[in-house]
């Protein structure tokens, strides 16, 4: 049994934990830039709270909105561009993981040349410096929190590819599921099956190790046991605690095993049109799983025993009840994807998603990928 499992965040947990701040960001420095969405953290009062309990310590702000829900490249050298020219030394990524994702990103570039693109891609070598990352998430979906990755779409291209550099892994992060209480209905249903998808992938990872696959199991167990509970009373503290922890595992599990085919298939779809990433997933997941039960059997009857099943022959039965109590039973189609995009998808995953696509149980042709898609449809 050999493995490597590093994961660093100190990670701060709990309803109210927001009101510590300001005194744990006055270690890193005294002028922040704000990541954050065009609206949601402002409606809620959210970022003028932030704000105010950053000043109290004498850490003066910059708010950089111009983040959209699925991060551009454009979009992170505007922030980064922003974080120089005021001289900020820490960058919080404060809202969804669009915010918390190109918080990484941003940190990064404001301490590097030339255009990020060129770091995912491998064509600069990083300098090892960056500011340091707050992660303060504000949906229970990525578990951005706990990893160094970056998802970023490339305007000109509609590649949807990921900055990996470890020095991105947040210094912070505040997890406070008070913060996640304000979300509407339909973002919290879609960002649970992305928490879901996390730790289910980061199962089945070929990287998968004991210490990822026990925080994957833990956190599949602590949604197929509180997502129902949530959606039956959406002021069930404990369901909160438990799914929000469940999120922040699939980063940790991530973090070290990877993501899978399911991501790999879907990044494409959002790349191009725009997909809200959980019900992307959604629309993908069975055609992708249904062809990957016979690589790893005994792992698709451990997941769904937990999800309420017996054996890895009622695995996809339990995906859907999920999906449809979710009310994210749908296809590509639904979700504005055309018919002679099919191809170019199938093509762009074999060349964008390389390393989602090797990390999962069974590899894939183009040709294959291009039925999983006509069957997603």
């Amino acid at each position: 049994m050999n493995f490597t499992f590093t994961n660093p965040v100190n990670l701060v947990f709990g309803c109210g934990k927001i009101n510590v701040v300001g005194e744990e960001c006055k270690k890193f420095g005294s002028k922040a830039l704000i990541i954050t969405g065009a609206s949601s953290t402002k409606k809620s009062g959210l970022l003028a709270k932030v704000q105010d309990l950053l000043a109290k310590e004498g850490i003066s702000s910059v708010v950089a909105d111009n983040i959209p829900q699925n991060p551009t490249t454009d979009a992170v050298m505007q922030a980064a561009q922003t974080a120089r020219d005021n001289g900020c030394d820490m960058v919080i990524g404060l809202g969804g993981g669009s915010s918390l994702d190109a918080s990484k990103a941003i940190a990064f570039m404001a301490k590097h040349e030339g255009h990020v693109s060129e770091y995912i891609l491998g064509q600069r070598t990083p300098n090892g410096s960056c500011l340091p990352v707050i992660a303060i998430p504000t949906t229970c979906g990525t578990g951005s929190e706990a990893d160094c990755f970056a998802v970023l779409n490339n305007d000109e291209t509609n590649d949807k590819r990921t900055l990996r550099q470890f020095i991105t892994l947040p210094k912070l992060s505040i997890v406070d599921p008070e913060l996640m209480m304000t979300m509407p209905a339909g973002v919290l249903r879609s960002v649970m099956f992305d928490a879901l998808v996390h730790n289910i992938e980061g199962y089945l990872s070929r990287h998968a190790n004991p210490i990822s696959e026990m925080f994957s199991l833990k956190g599949v167990q602590l949604l197929a046991e509180n997502m129902p509970k949530l959606l039956a009373d959406s002021n069930d503290k404990a369901a909160w605690d438990a799914v929000c922890l469940a999120s922040t595992f699939g980063g940790f599990s991530l973090q070290n095993a990877g993501n899978g085919a399911v991501h790999g298939v879907e990044h494409p779809a959002s790349g191009l049109r725009n997909v809200i990433h959980g019900k992307g997933l959604s629309a993908v997941i069975i055609p992708v799983l249904e062809t990957t039960i016979s690589a790893c059997p005994e792992r698709f009857a451990e997941l769904s025993k937990i999800m309420g099943g017996t054996s890895e022959h009622d695995f996809l039965e339990q995906v859907n009840k999920i999906r449809k109590y979710l009310d994210l039973d749908v296809s590509l189609k639904d979700l504005g994807v055309l018919e002679e995009d099919l191809p170019w998808l199938a093509h762009n995953a074999t060349q964008v998603s390389k390393a989602l696509l090797s990390n999962h149980p069974r590899s894939y042709t183009e040709e294959e990928l291009l039925e999983i898609y006509k069957k997603a449809f």
